[in-house]
C-alpha cells in the first residue's frame, strides 16, 4: 500500500504542531517553577530575618517571644509546603522534557520515512526512465 505524500507531509505538521505545543508548556512550566523557587527564597529570608530578630530581642516579653516563635513555625510550615509545591513542578517539568524528547524522535522517524519514500520514488522513476531509454534504443537500433 502506497502512502501518499500529503498524508506524511500532515503527519509532520501534526507531530511539529505537537513538538511546539510541548515546547510551550515546558517554557510555562519553567517559568512558574522559577517563580515558586522564588517564593520558596523569599519565605527562607524571612524566617531567617525573624530567626535574627528574635536572637537579638531575647530580653523581651514572654509574649513577644511566643509571637516570633509562632510567626517562625509559620513560616517554616509555608516553607516546607513551598518546597513540596517546587518539587511537583519539578517532576513535571521532567515529565514534559521527556514527553518534548519523545515527540522530538517520533517527528524525526516519520521524516526520515518520508525521506526514504521519496528517495525511493525517485529511484523508481529512474529505472522507469531508463527502461523508456532502454526500449527506445532497442527500437532505433533494430530499424537500422
Amino acid at each position: 500500500m502506497r502512502v501518499s505524500e500529503s498524508h506524511f507531509q500532515t503527519v509532520i505538521r501534526v507531530k511539529d504542531f505537537q513538538v511546539k505545543r510541548a515546547q510551550r508548556e515546558l517554557a510555562v512550566i519553567t517559568v512558574n517553577r522559577a517563580q515558586e523557587e522564588g517564593t520558596l527564597t523569599s519565605l527562607e529570608e524571612r524566617q531567617s530575618t525573624a530567626m535574627s530578630d528574635a536572637v537579638r530581642r531575647l530580653k523581651t516579653k514572654a509574649v513577644n517571644l511566643q509571637t516570633s516563635h509562632a510567626f517562625i513555625q509559620s513560616l517554616s510550615r509555608q516553607i516546607q509546603r513551598q518546597e513540596e509545591k517546587v518539587q511537583a513542578i519539578i517532576t513535571q517539568e521532567e515529565g514534559k522534557r521527556g514527553e518534548l524528547l519523545e515527540k522530538s524522535q517520533s517527528k524525526h522517524m516519520i521524516e526520515i520515512i518520508d525521506l526514504r519514500r521519496k528517495e525511493e520514488q525517485e529511484k523508481e522513476q529512474e529505472r522507469k526512465a531508463q527502461r523508456v531509454i532502454d526500449i527506445l534504443a532497442q527500437r532505433i537500433k533494430s530499424e537500422l
